[in-house]
């Protein structure tokens, strides 16, 4: 089981979605690329970033070595805010919402679409993922 969060994690992730039933029509409405910010709390030090491309034409999900320019879109919160994202224990909507995760990028493009993201956030419970201790 991959650490989170390490690119380890961050390729099993993208494994996860692109195996997903749905990934071609997530890839087909949410084209682009996403940046994962998780942020220092509870045991991590350190900031950590990782850019996805999410891409329709070939369909295809992959975790980019050097990441370039702006992304479409950035998903930006605290260690122990992923955890709850992942573990299932934090609806993102809400977390958005009450803005324990903050977003920023092309929202106007993206929020039409945010019935496919289904697969984005199951993927990320579907990962086995070891924690970092305390």
């Amino acid at each position: 089981m991959p650490l989170f969060p390490s690119e380890a994690w961050m390729q099993a992730y993208c494994d996860t979605l692109a195996s997903h039933p749905e990934v071609d029509a997530v890839a087909e409405a949410l084209d682009g690329t996403y940046r994962f910010v998780v942020e220092p709390g509870g045991p991590l030090e350190d900031h950590h970033r990782y850019d996805v491309e999410v891409s329709a034409e070939p369909t295809r999900v992959r975790l980019l070595d050097s990441p370039n320019g702006e992304p479409t879109l950035a998903l930006r919160a605290d260690f122990d805010r992923w955890r709850q994202l992942i573990e299932g224990r934090l609806d993102v909507r809400m977390a958005l919402m009450l803005r324990r995760v903050k977003v920023d990028g092309d929202l106007g493009r993206i929020i039409g679409r945010l019935d496919r993201a289904g697969p984005l956030l199951e993927s990320l419970g579907q990962v086995p993922t070891t924690w970092p201790d305390r």
